[in-house]
């Protein structure tokens, strides 16, 4: 590089402050490159510098070879995979983004997708995720946020199962469990009860879930009836695998999309894709 400089600018001088260099240092630097190859590469005289033959052939295959060494680093770059971390609760990934992120990748398949499944709160300045799809009622800090779908709770059973004979008493529950940190507006059988003026007898069959795919699964499974986020069993009530069993709703949080206030356009389109992706699938029933 050093040869490539002075040979272009004939100047040691001018070479030498592109280096950073002193002109009496670079000046060594070259006799010593002479010296390995036991090749004059430049005429010195009192107030100028010129190429050898020796130098100028040396010169077009230099400047030839760093050429195609930039044009790689460029294709490398180009042709480089970028990580990209979505992080999201562990329903609406398997509902809404595993099903659907072969398209995804399609769509920018320069970029290796991450899904990284959780409840708990989201740290975007860490640095570890691109977008945050969560569930909450709003008010986030030091992100940009922006709500992305409104949910509510609705009591689900299997399809084979008879609403005009069901037996509130007797039918069994089956309860998702947050956890109080998590807790959506604390949705649950007991309070949805007590506003239709009913009571869970004692006795009555109760199965708690921590894992809302397992309460979904459960009810699949023809196990019991399930408060359940609409949004999270949208594609089992559209295909017939599940049915709503009460007209009797409960508001519940909302999704929102966070990300930080600097978010690329690779952020901005993968978020765009998700709110065409959802607008194309959900319904409500």
């Amino acid at each position: 590089m050093a040869f490539q400089h002075v040979a272009e600018q004939l100047s040691f001088k001018k070479a030498a402050d592109q280096l950073f260099l002193t002109p009496t240092a670079l000046s060594h630097r070259i006799k010593k490159l002479e010296q390995q190859l036991n090749i004059q590469l430049f005429e010195r005289r009192t107030r100028s510098i010129s190429l050898t033959p020796e130098g100028e052939y040396l010169l077009k295959h230099v400047q030839s070879g760093f050429g195609q060494i930039q044009t790689a680093l460029f294709q490398l770059e180009q042709n480089k995979q970028r990580l990209f971390t979505i992080t999201t609760t562990p329903s609406f990934a398997s509902e809404w983004i595993i099903p659907y992120l072969p398209e995804l990748q399609s769509r920018f398949p320069n970029i290796m997708f991450r899904v990284h499944a959780s409840y708990d709160l989201v740290n975007m300045t860490s640095g570890l995720y691109d977008l945050a799809i969560r569930y909450g009622s709003g008010g986030y800090q030091d992100v940009d946020a922006e709500l992305f779908a409104v949910d509510e709770y609705v009591a689900v059973g299997h399809p084979s199962l008879d609403i005009a004979t069901m037996n509130w008493t007797t039918v069994p529950l089956i309860h998702f469990t947050w956890g109080d940190e998590y807790c959506p507006n604390r949705v649950n059988w007991q309070k949805w009860f007590e506003k239709q003026g009913l009571h869970i007898q004692a006795g009555q069959a109760q199965v708690f879930y921590t894992q809302e795919s397992h309460a979904i699964q459960a009810v699949l499974s023809g196990q019991g009836i399930a408060l359940l986020s609409r949004i999270s069993i949208a594609n089992d009530l559209q295909h017939g695998r599940l049915k709503i069993v009460s007209p009797c709703v409960e508001t519940a949080w909302n999704y929102y999309f966070l990300t930080l206030p600097d978010a690329d356009f690779i952020v901005n389109e993968v978020k765009q894709w998700c709110k065409e992706k959802f607008s194309q699938n959900f319904a409500h029933e």
